[in-house]
């Protein structure tokens, strides 16, 4: 089993990448329109951060009418904006539940995937800092698509396909749901690495706490894996912060600096993010 953001097919020479995602139930109820925008951008999160142009979306519905029509509202809006086709999609109308599933298709020339950090490798961080952080529930999402115009939105999506189609960028991986540092993690424990990082070398927006950071889904976040310092400027040309944070290591551990200090966020030897055995 490969583990990472997305599956990936070589077929004639390119790559057929497919990401599936689910939204939380709660952000459903509460913003079903924020639900089914999401579920075409964490998808084209996936699939870009392997440097595939994402291309067609699928979904699977479920709900009252009313949730079920704002849901739609959300995708034909995230559509938009992201350029990509309806190919599919399937209604559960009679269900004792909200929920909206959703996949997105890409195709790519070359791939970046998501256990090849080595140790030595530098990890840079690519984020959008210019948005607002959005709060349902327990659920934060630090938003910077929703007020961008489509045309802006392609243009750096567009940069970071350049980018990953650098010799430069030896892995990928989107921030999700579990933030910069859970994301991390499930990079250096999909590749049997460590990785030692400096907090305050994070780019972050204006008015947020670290803390409060730490615990948001950045709508544009990426983490990468680099050999050297090159071509970081096609992103930030863009609008994207880019900043070295710290490098991985053979240590087996997530250490993280801050202020001083010197502490382990996580041991792969004693835990585990995305359920692989521990040995």
């Amino acid at each position: 089993i490969d583990y990472d953001d997305a599956g990936i097919i070589s077929l004639n020479g390119r790559y057929i990448v497919v990401s599936t995602d689910g939204i939380t139930e709660d952000l459903v109820i509460i913003d079903p329109w924020l639900a089914g925008y999401y579920s075409v951008l964490v998808n084209v999160n996936d699939v870009i951060v392997k440097g595939a142009w994402p291309i067609g979306y699928v979904n699977v519905i479920a709900g009252p009418r009313e949730i079920r029509s704002k849901i739609a509202k959300g995708i034909k809006d995230g559509l938009e904006k992201y350029g990509l086709k309806l190919l599919k999609g399937h209604t559960h109308p009679d269900t004792s539940y909200s929920s909206v599933d959703a996949a997105v298709i890409g195709i790519a020339n070359k791939v970046v995937r998501g256990d090849t950090a080595r140790p030595s490798q530098k990890i840079f961080i690519a984020i959008d800092i210019d948005g607002f952080l959005i709060k349902k529930g327990w659920v934060k999402c630090f938003d910077s698509t929703i007020k961008k115009s489509s045309k802006k939105i392609k243009e750096m999506l567009s940069a970071l396909i350049s980018f990953i189609n650098s010799n430069n960028v030896k892995c990928s991986k989107d921030i999700s749901a579990p933030g910069i540092l859970g994301s991390l993690a499930m990079l250096c424990e999909a590749s049997n690495v460590g990785a030692l990082i400096d907090l305050s070398k994070v780019p972050i927006p204006k008015d947020l706490s670290i803390i409060e950071w730490l615990t948001s889904y950045p709508a544009m976040g990426f983490i990468f894996g680099l050999s050297k310092e090159e071509n970081i400027n096609i992103l930030e040309e863009v609008g994207f912060s880019v900043e070295c944070i710290g490098e991985f290591t053979e240590n087996k551990k997530l250490e993280v600096i801050f202020k001083g200090s010197r502490a382990t966020f996580i041991d792969f030897s004693k835990e585990s993010v995305i359920g692989l055995s521990i040995t």
